[in-house]
């Protein structure tokens, strides 16, 4: 989750730099949310994965929520890179999807929660 949280805070940069360049109008809106979004699933990340190996029930879940939502933060990155087509932001926005997905998958799966109930 640490290296997921890193890989979000990339897109926050990413998404401010499109923004310093210059991005069109229609867009500005949408990419200051995104930006804010990055940044608070890389806090939420952050504190999540902390208490992760010995979590209750109740902190195991807010693991798996903020999960879910670094996963929709992810596709909705892909989709304001798409409409941009802005090819650096596209590329962090792919690396973030993969990241997330497989926090999803790691957080999700029975044997990581078997290790954790350890």
């Amino acid at each position: 989750m640490f290296v997921t949280a890193a890989v979000f805070a990339g897109l926050a940069y990413q998404s401010w730099a499109t923004l310093d360049a210059g991005a069109p109008a229609p867009v500005v809106r949408e990419l200051w949310v995104q930006v804010v979004l990055a940044s608070l699933v890389t806090l939420g990340l952050v504190a999540l994965a902390l208490p992760v190996r010995r979590a209750g029930h109740v902190l195991w879940r807010a693991a798996q929520f903020g999960a879910l939502v670094a996963l929709g933060v992810a596709v909705s990155a892909l989709n304001s890179a798409a409409r941009l087509a802005d090819t650096p932001l596209l590329l962090v926005a792919l690396l973030v999807a993969l990241f997330a997905i497989v926090t999803n998958i790691a957080l999700w799966s029975t044997s990581v929660r078997r290790w954790c109930s350890s």
